[in-house]
């Protein structure tokens, strides 16, 4: 049972071929010997769906979570259950030269036999570089995974009406707040509250040197969903829809009045990266983001604060309005092609999905699936041991495990790399007064159009 909502259409393989030439997937492709996903077998069982059985073996598992954070603990467990199965774990950095010398270890015949992908840029240079096992048969095979199918309205990436991952956990955005400095204000913050209210609350929270917020809410996501990049069917950006430049301005404002924090300081040292930093120094109020900052709470050694955290769902543009959060789906683990222990990954697969992913709460990953798990345990995970301490507890449960969050799931990838390379420098630009909005959206429309037609 998913935890929360999601939309997706299938993956168009030659437009997201076209969309990842510029950034290597093509080469990926020749270095496997032209071996694409739709050549691959099925799933490794001769098509007929079956899973095997549990062999013995040790398997390599490559995935971005430090060990300490929930992998050790996950794997420690899963090897007590299956003694007959050895994992090993390989911590890679997920950023573009960790993803490069993973893509590179894949093709160049480094014994892996379980990745995880994060994010569908990654996911998708892997499966159409065929590098990922077909798992569509196993998938169906498994009630548990009916979400995972690639029907219409898939909680899974769907490439050419197949599927090649089960995803593990689901990372809703919310807003992280500072709650000594709520009450020092004597301010209250209801649920559901509006980017209006959002404004004010930062407002209130400022001071010399102390900003309300370090980011502002994601207007045009919220609004419009998958996806929200592109239009008529991913031929031109969407940059043009005054959604952008409403949220854009938003910001703008906000560091104008200095409610939200500069991006001068943002880029100086480097926040984009560590924005926990300056909401556990109490430089900001309000942080908006997901759960995986947790562990950066509930580690007071390396960050110690004395305030607790009130976690709050995202403000709305209209209250009594259904939209979208800007989290996703995420950790999306596969077999690779050349594993020779597949029956044991796809073993560890299953077990990670309906029982494992407990282990990965303390690391801030939510599993999907809690059918057979204790909320409350994970709940209490999540806080840590000084959970009263550091956390109004009963906000985390409300904002972590609301399974009427409806999460967007993108499918179009035409000029993904570019476009991303392209907006964020647009974003400083404008973030800095160096270019106005009208010229931010001007910009970011004929620039990414561009781009897209490039690719096309």
């Amino acid at each position: 049972m998913s935890a929360v909502r999601a939309e997706s259409t299938t993956f168009d393989r030659r437009a997201v071929l076209k969309g990842f030439a510029g950034a290597g997937a093509l080469g990926l492709l020749a270095a496997c010997g032209g071996t694409n996903a739709k050549d691959q077998p099925s799933s490794g069982t001769g098509g007929d769906g079956s899973a095997g059985k549990a062999e013995s073996g040790t398997l390599s598992v490559w995935g971005g979570v430090p060990p300490e954070s929930g992998p050790d603990d996950m794997f420690a467990a899963f090897m007590k259950k299956y003694p007959k199965i050895k994992v090993t774990y390989t911590r890679y950095v997920n950023d573009d030269p960790g993803n490069l010398k993973v893509d590179t270890s894949l093709q160049g015949g480094v014994p892996i036999d379980v990745i995880v992908s994060y994010g569908p840029s990654a996911l998708t240079k892997r499966a159409t570089a065929g590098l990922l096992l077909d798992l569509t048969d196993r998938i169906a095979a498994e009630s548990a995974f009916s979400a995972y199918t690639p029907k219409e309205g898939s909680s899974n990436y769907v490439f050419d009406g197949k599927v090649y991952t089960v995803p593990m956990v689901v990372n809703p955005v919310t807003v992280m707040i500072n709650q000594s400095m709520l009450d020092a204000k004597k301010l209250t913050i209801p649920d559901n509250w509006t980017h209006e209210e959002f404004r004010a609350i930062a407002k209130e929270l400022s001071a010399d040197g102390i900003y309300g917020t370090f980011d502002t809410p994601p207007v045009a996501r919220q609004e419009l969903g998958p996806d929200y990049t592109y239009k008529n069917g991913g031929t031109e950006s969407n940059y043009d829809n005054p959604l952008f430049a409403q949220g854009t301005q938003l910001r703008v404002d906000m560091i104008g009045e200095k409610s939200a924090i500069p991006m001068t300081e943002i880029l100086a040292q480097k926040l984009q990266v560590y924005s926990q930093a300056p909401f556990l120094t109490g430089k900001v109020g309000m942080l908006i983001n997901q759960p995986y900052l947790l562990r950066y709470i509930t580690d007071t050694k390396e960050y110690p604060h004395d305030f607790r955290t009130t976690m709050k769902p995202l403000p709305v543009a209209e209250k009594g309005k259904e939209y979208w959060n800007s989290g996703a789906y995420g950790d999306h683990v596969a077999i690779t092609t050349r594993s020779t222990n597949q029956e044991a990954a796809w073993t560890l697969l299953k077990w990670w999905a309906t029982e494992g992913g407990q282990y990965m709460v303390k690391g801030g990953r939510y599993p999907i699936l809690r059918e057979n798990l204790d909320v409350d345990s994970m709940v209490k995970t999540s806080v840590g041991a000084e959970g009263d301490r550091l956390f109004d507890v009963d906000s985390v449960r409300s904002a972590l495990f609301d399974d009427s969050l409806k999460m967007p799931i993108d499918t179009i990838q035409t000029a993904a790399p570019e476009m991303t390379t392209i907006m964020t420098s647009l974003d400083q630009q404008v973030y800095m007064g160096k270019l106005s909005v009208a010229k931010w959206a001007s910009e970011a429309k004929r620039r990414c159009d561009a781009a897209i037609a490039k690719a096309s």
